[in-house]
């Protein structure tokens, strides 16, 4: 019999070279089968018990859940049993539920669990009927580098420390408020903040910082940037429409006291009105690294002529400050394109004001083939400063 198993027998040896590819790579098989499937490889042979029972990475997500909910088992009883029988490190754990099922003490005891195999990589999202509190167990995770928690409150206990912390992302999540925290991160490269609460209660120390995603959690104005060190070495900049806005909640000049390192700039849900335009040139005009600007969506606030003028009437007249803004970037994303006047006409004030544009990516939303090329035919006629530009509409 080969070490595979009965149903890998052949005497073909190509037929069960896969017996002798290594750890890391069967582990990786495994890891990409729905996890119902990789349990069941366990019945073929030692070997494949034994890699199982040593798989570094588990993901338990919604098709685990509706699995265990149409055999009627208890999906929390299997995770533990899983999780007690795992003879080695847990480097990955992803707990995803929509279910309700998990309680509490079923996501406590889960947590000390993993966290005594050498955790790294970390993802809670479980759906209950109140937010589910992060246990202490957590924060002695010290060889954690992604942590990724969804609707939960966390109580970051004074000085936390996450030496190796990479990543961290959290949505709809709430920050204790009892306390001002600090949270000593040396190694952060990404952090992500989607509609979380309280965020202002923790005070985060990080030097290697780049990536940062705010939307609806945090008001952010400039004058953190000219304040704060973290802003200032930000490469990659993501925020919403109401994150734009209350950038300019401080007031200060169009001018900030420094340069920032923006390479990039997202913007989601943009709120077309003449402040947000205001504010969203102000950035790009103190970024002077910026190469990219990508938007996600133009949502118009008011639909009234009056306002929609008014911002024609603006950007008509702050020809200077467009250029100034628009000067070395290359790519352009506009994501949700629906083809409405402002967003033709936001197009056209990119392609004419962008020397050195590249590439205009052009992301629509469902339209009838003949608007489409109504549309097409239209930017393709507009004005470019750049000789170089590319129109590319899918």
């Amino acid at each position: 019999m080969s070490r595979c198993g009965r149903r890998m027998v052949s005497s073909d040896p190509s037929k069960s070279i896969i017996c002798d590819l290594p750890t890391e790579i069967l582990h990786r098989i495994l890891e990409l089968m729905p996890i119902k499937y990789a349990a069941r490889t366990s019945t073929l042979s030692k070997q494949w018990s034994q890699l199982w029972y040593t798989l570094p990475h588990l993901v338990f997500d919604n098709l685990f859940f509706q699995y265990v909910s149409n055999i009627g088992d208890s999906a929390a009883r299997i995770i533990r049993k899983i999780l007690m029988q795992h003879a080695g490190p847990i480097l990955g754990f992803h707990l995803v539920s929509e279910t309700h099922e998990l309680s509490q003490s079923d996501v406590d005891k889960c947590i000390i669990l993993v966290s005594n195999h050498g955790i790294q990589k970390l993802t809670l999202d479980v759906a209950n009927d109140e937010l589910y509190t992060l246990p202490d167990n957590i924060f002695t995770c010290v060889a954690l580098t992604h942590l990724k928690l969804s609707r939960c409150i966390v109580k970051f206990p004074d000085g936390t420390q996450f030496p190796n912390l990479v990543s961290l992302q959290l949505e709809d999540a709430a920050i204790d408020r009892s306390k001002q925290t600090t949270l000593t991160l040396p190694m952060l490269e990404t952090l992500e903040l989607k509609f979380c609460v309280d965020v202002d209660y923790v005070h985060i120390v990080s030097t290697k910082l780049v990536n940062l995603s705010m939307l609806s959690s945090y008001a952010i104005t400039f004058q953190c940037f000219n304040v704060n060190p973290i802003f200032r070495k930000i490469k990659h900049l993501c925020l919403d429409g109401s994150s734009l806005k209350n950038l300019g909640s401080v007031c200060v000049s169009d001018r900030l006291d420094v340069s920032l390192n923006l390479q990039s700039l997202k913007i989601c849900d943009l709120k077309i009105s003449v402040n947000r335009i205001v504010y969203a040139l102000c950035l790009l005009r103190n970024s002077p690294n910026l190469i990219e600007l990508d938007i996600d969506e133009v949502v118009k606030v008011d639909k009234t002529v009056y306002h929609t003028t008014e911002l024609f009437d603006y950007l008509s007249k702050a020809e200077k400050e467009v250029s100034e803004a628009l000067k070395l970037v290359r790519t352009v994303r506009l994501g949700k394109f629906k083809g409405t006047s402002t967003e033709m006409y936001l197009i056209q004030v990119i392609l004419a004001h962008s020397p050195k544009l590249e590439r205009m990516i052009i992301q629509q939303k469902v339209q009838k083939p003949e608007r489409c090329n109504e549309i097409l035919k239209e930017l393709i006629s507009y004005h470019r400063a750049s000789l170089n530009a590319e129109i590319k509409y899918t």
